[in-house]
């Protein structure tokens, strides 16, 4: 039945969005269990299977402030839907891929799309509700993001036993199609009139050319020699282009990365253990799977369900974590979130056991999981609540970019590690290599988690006063400041 014009069903709006939402946060979990077989199927090396992940998060890294902004000016459903459409052309791609260059380009496209779907999909929800209607489809959302992200590891696990890693890409096709019909069909196209009209295309060029050099040296350091003038010099270069970036900002008129936030300690807290905490789950979510099948040798399909201790706390403790934020203040809740990921970090250096999942990682599992859940649920809450409303949208999106920034960054540091030790152990044989390489690797996730936890005790605050409980639990808040919700729970 046509659609009469001008009428829209906000409900209907949210089916769509929660659909292209739920595509992300089977990402972010189920491809990594894909990895072992990817590996055997197109003969990929170790460096191109980083690639995988890394161009995936590259894009989306240094695409998802600027998405955000193209919407507020151009139209949010005719950006989102243009995301939504260069995704699902990155998935077919990645689904009919013949070779890991192949792949790799899919996943650069499937990362451009999903930074304008992440950057957008609940800007539209929340402009499509009443005041009343709002907290209850902001539920649903959220719950849709917690389950998705909980269940992907079983998903994949699944598809690729059963069928092929390919079946994860293909998956992808008709949900896409599908949310992006209703999106079409109920969403109104609209724009924020007071959105600058200018973009910042010198400080986007620098920061993805700085992005790109810098990780691509990390990865490819083995290949090329860490002593190696082009190793070095790719360093040097991506360093000097992120270095740039800093004058850049402060000279134009609508700046990719707002430097003012990070004046706010509450803020800069938020951010330095959201990056801690998501950088170490990237890089876990990359190494444990490989590290379940191609050594201790579960299938996929047990190994997505030994993983999910890391992701199936977020559905579960996510209101017990909001609970305790209130009342016993975010820097605490969050502090001890971090110390328990910490703790499992450690654990996770002791792998190489008899009894490896039961002894050393199921108790690292299930501590970083609860710290997930501890650590994400306030940490937009605080970095928010610190600045004015003005603020919100620039903010939230800095935060999103901090993220997807700490896992390509630790992946590639990690990964980094992890080849030249494997390489220095190579005849010890390739599962004690493995082994012994994945424990050294990890030591840097744990010194990252300290740096975190010692930076989130000092720079949150220690409670919330009562004047921002009132303000928070009295006063709705505005369409315009619900942008950090959007990427609440992508990890």
């Amino acid at each position: 039945m046509p659609r009469t014009p001008g009428v829209h069903r906000p409900w209907w709006i949210l089916l769509g969005s929660c659909a292209s939402l739920f595509l992300l946060m089977l990402d972010s979990t189920a491809l990594t269990l894909a990895l072992p077989q990817i590996q055997r199927d197109l003969g990929a090396s170790a460096e191109e299977l980083q690639w995988v992940i890394n161009a995936y998060l590259l894009a989306m890294c240094v695409l998802v402030v600027t998405f955000s902004r193209l919407g507020d000016q151009f139209g949010r459903r005719t950006v989102f839907l243009a995301g939504n459409a260069l995704f699902t052309v990155g998935a077919v791609v990645c689904a009919v891929a013949p070779s890991a260059a192949v792949l790799i380009a899919g996943r650069v496209l499937q990362g451009a799309g999903a930074a304008a779907m992440l950057g957008l999909s609940l800007a539209i929800v929340s402009n499509a509700f009443s005041d009343a209607d709002r907290p209850r489809a902001l539920g649903i959302w959220t719950s849709v993001s917690a389950v998705a992200l909980a269940v992907g590891p079983l998903v994949g696990g699944v598809l690729i036993d059963r069928l092929s890693w390919r079946a994860i890409f293909w998956m992808a096709v008709p949900i896409a199609l599908a949310g992006m019909a209703v999106t079409r069909w109920q969403a109104p196209n609209r724009r924020d009139p007071e959105a600058g009209r200018r973009l910042d295309p010198l400080g986007l060029l620098a920061i993805t050319f700085g992005l790109g050099a810098l990780v691509l040296a990390l990865i490819q350091g083995r290949a090329w020699g860490w002593g190696s003038p082009l190793t070095i010099g790719m360093l040097a270069a991506g360093l000097a282009s992120l270095a740039a970036v800093w004058p850049i900002e402060h000279r134009v008129a609508h700046p990719i990365i707002a430097f003012d936030l990070f004046r706010s300690r509450s803020y800069l807290g938020a951010t330095v253990a959201a990056f801690a905490m998501v950088g170490a789950y990237w890089a876990v979510m990359y190494y444990q799977p490989q590290y379940l099948q191609n050594v201790l040798g579960y299938s996929a399909v047990e190994a997505g369900l030994l993983i999910l201790p890391i992701t199936v706390p977020m559905v579960f403790l996510s209101t017990v974590a909001g609970r305790a934020a209130v009342r016993f203040g975010v820097r605490p809740t969050m502090t001890t979130g971090m110390v328990l990921g910490t703790a499992g970090m450690v654990l996770l250096t002791r792998v190489g056991g008899a009894d490896d999942y039961g002894t050393t990682l199921f108790p690292a599992f299930l501590l970083f999981g609860i710290a997930l859940a501890l650590v994400y649920t306030p940490m937009s809450t605080a970095a928010m609540e610190a600045l004015p409303r003005a603020k919100a949208g620039v903010a939230a999106g800095v935060l999103a970019m901090n993220r997807l920034l700490a896992g390509s960054l630790l992946l590639a540091l990690t990964g980094a590690v992890f080849t030249r030790a494997q390489a220095a152990d190579a005849t010890a044989g390739p599962d004690t290599a493995f082994t012994d390489a994945l424990a050294r690797s990890t030591w840097v996730l744990v010194a990252v988690m300290v740096l975190g936890t010692v930076g989130t005790w000092l720079l949150l605050k220690g409670t919330q006063t009562d004047a921002t409980r009132d303000h928070v639990a009295t006063e709705p808040p505005a369409p315009q400041d619900l942008h950090h919700f959007a990427t609440r729970h992508h990890l």
